[in-house]
């Protein structure tokens, strides 16, 4: 998934509407993690204001361009921090059923 959505985000840069890799992005975390997924949401929140600084609304209001590459830097630094998260939750969405399993295994 970490690599997954590295890809994804990478590309957001060169695309015509990185909103829609984020909500593919927020499709995958919700049915990989389920309610862990929560975990994230201030870190996505962060993701979208970023993109809306960075990729305006028709007729919005465009930074100027030492604003738009220090907004960028701050977004590739939010995606960092967003993917070291998931990864933490992905292993303890993983070993969560993992035990669960064991436990239902030893009934």
């Amino acid at each position: 998934m970490a690599v997954e959505m590295k890809g994804e985000a990478l590309k957001m840069k060169e695309s015509q509407d990185p909103r829609m890799y984020l909500g593919r992005l927020e499709q995958i975390i919700r049915s990989e993690l389920g309610a862990l997924g929560a975990g994230v949401e201030p870190l996505l929140s962060e993701v979208r204001a970023g993109l809306a600084a960075l990729y305006p609304e028709p007729g919005g209001i465009r930074l100027a361009p030492k604003e738009q590459d220090a907004r960028h830097q701050k977004l590739l630094q939010t995606l960092d921090g967003l993917e070291d998260v998931l990864e933490a939750l992905q292993l303890a969405a993983r070993t969560g059923r993992s035990e669960a399993g064991a436990v239902r295994g030893k009934g």
